[in-house]
């Protein structure tokens, strides 16, 4: 097969997109680590693209991001379907990165929705033909894509939202929000009165964040953040990471207000971009020490210096 003349920009935008997500090899026996967040809101954590959540409402089963892999998607479904004796009824994307989309085709029966401000990402993933080399490109930041592309179905959302997005009905319904911040298209949800924020990238728990998209906007993300701490949430599912409380939400959106504006006044001063990476003045993060500092994460200081 040919793959188009943009495959190859497409893929160094994508392994600059992924870059923070953990490579690594699921098994049939253990794929992800179901963590109970509340009575009706199940994550599973998972290191192979991104976690995916799981809110039962009266009316059905609402599925948020599917990871890289239909065959974990489908077992998740399933489990999910059992445990709470009842059907899917819709799959929500958080945002248009291919590490939270791929296992799509697990769902191919319910309605798909998505901001629309993704539409132009979502058009390249649709139209990508997967060859050897594209699907070696893409194994260098996912072992184990070139075993799910078989059964991988991408296709267009069902329907498009533009900033909210309403399910279900009553007290119990859901409103998805589209805030932007990681990416124009980033959208989360509050889950009614237990207070279970379901965050998308917003939030990659534990881990050096990525922050490197042309449309990220730091504003929106901070201001996305603060209005969770402002609602004392009880819990939060990331897109990557184990799920958090409102301590550690606040100590990452701290992190973000400091570091932006460190940046402006460094940039102000006259601090190269390259200076900027290593600047002793950046404050430390509020991940776990690291060996070494990720090749990417280059790509979202110039972003942060771009942003200043």
């Amino acid at each position: 097969m040919r793959t188009r003349e943009r495959t190859t920009g497409l893929i160094c935008v994508l392994v600059l997109a992924v870059a923070g997500a953990i490579p690594a090899t699921e098994t049939e026996e253990s794929p992800y680590e179901l963590v109970e967040v509340s009575p009706t809101v199940v994550m599973a954590l998972h290191n192979n693209g991104s976690n995916l959540s799981c809110v039962a409402l009266d009316e059905g089963l609402v599925f948020f991001d599917t990871g890289l892999s239909t065959r974990t998607a489908s077992r998740f479904r399933r489990e999910m379907e059992a445990r709470f004796e009842s059907p899917a009824m819709a799959l929500v994307l958080t945002h248009a990165h291919l590490d939270h989309l791929l296992g799509m085709a697990a769902f191919d029966d319910v309605p798909v929705h998505a901001a629309v401000s993704g539409r132009t990402r979502w058009e390249h993933f649709v139209a990508i033909e997967w060859d050897e080399r594209t699907i070696a490109a893409y194994a260098s930041v996912f072992p184990s894509l070139p075993e799910e592309i078989p059964s991988a179905r991408l296709r267009l959302p069902t329907d498009w939202y533009d900033d909210e997005l309403v399910l279900g009905a009553g007290d119990g319904q859901l409103t998805v929000q589209r805030t932007g911040g990681h990416s124009v298209d980033s959208s989360s949800v509050v889950v009614g009165a237990e207070r279970v924020v379901i965050a998308g990238d917003l939030v990659q728990a534990r881990r050096r964040p990525y922050f490197g998209e042309p449309d990220t906007d730091f504003s929106a993300w901070i201001d996305t953040l603060q209005h969770w701490e402002e609602l004392e949430v009880s819990a939060v599912c990331p897109g990557h990471g184990p799920v958090i409380e409102l301590a550690e939400l606040g100590e990452m959106r701290l992190w973000f207000e400091e570091t932006a504006a460190a940046a402006t006044r460094l940039k102000s001063e006259g601090v190269s971009m390259e200076e900027m990476a290593s600047h002793p003045d950046l404050p430390d993060g509020y991940w776990p020490d690291e060996d070494t500092v990720p090749r990417w994460w280059i790509y979202c200081i110039k972003r942060l210096y771009d942003a200043s």
